[in-house]
């Protein structure tokens, strides 16, 4: 498995600015070590999302931290980013390690147990959804559900994603068996960060 920071930032260009989202970046990679996802809606312009990673990457390396971007090999590659997270319509992890080299990090979305036995050998690392429930994303897993997936590939590192909302929302999925967490409310709520940072 390899090793990769337990806390996961969604830096959601469909939710702010990209002067925000730098903003809220800089101030939570200034007192956590984390990765940051850089994610964006299906019709944000090539040249407006390559600017935002281009702009994160800058203050993800004054951190330490490492940046994925979401499904956009080529963001990736130009903006000279750590890796990929891959979605369930993308290319296969193989694929795009070939094309961003093997150092790459490639993270891909997992749902079920189909999803986990079909790239838990080629992934860095397992993003299972919803933990807990999301508009719109179908029925969530629950700390069950997650943890009887997540028994289904021990030697993977697994993210928990969805609905963590709460410090106890980060407890239960750390004590489900999550090797890490992504939040898309992390940026604004440091009480959140803090109970990744706790854990043992």
């Amino acid at each position: 498995m390899r090793s990769l920071p337990r806390l996961w930032l969604c830096a959601d260009l469909g939710l702010r600015s990209i002067d925000a989202l730098l903003a809220a970046v800089d101030a939570a990679c200034a007192t956590d070590a984390a990765l940051v996802w850089l994610r964006a809606p299906r019709e944000i312009a090539g040249a407006e999302h390559l600017a935002a990673a281009r702009a994160l990457r800058s203050v993800t390396t004054l951190h330490g931290a490492l940046l994925l971007v979401g499904d956009r090999l080529d963001v990736a590659l130009a903006a000279g980013a750590d890796g990929v997270h891959l979605g369930e319509a993308s290319v296969s992890p193989s694929e795009a390690r070939g094309m961003l080299g093997s150092g790459a990090v490639v993270s891909r979305a997992v749902h079920d147990a189909a999803g986990i036995a079909s790239h838990r050998d080629a992934a860095d690392a397992l993003v299972l959804a919803p933990f807990l429930a999301v508009p719109g994303k179908g029925p969530a897993l629950g700390a069950r559900g997650f943890a009887s997936l997540r028994a289904s590939a021990p030697a993977s590192f697994v993210v928990a994603l969805g609905g963590l909302a709460t410090p106890a929302d980060v407890h239960a999925a750390f004590a489900s068996g999550a090797s890490a967490v992504a939040l898309r409310r992390g940026l604004d709520a440091p009480a959140l960060r803090d109970a990744a940072r706790a854990l043992p």
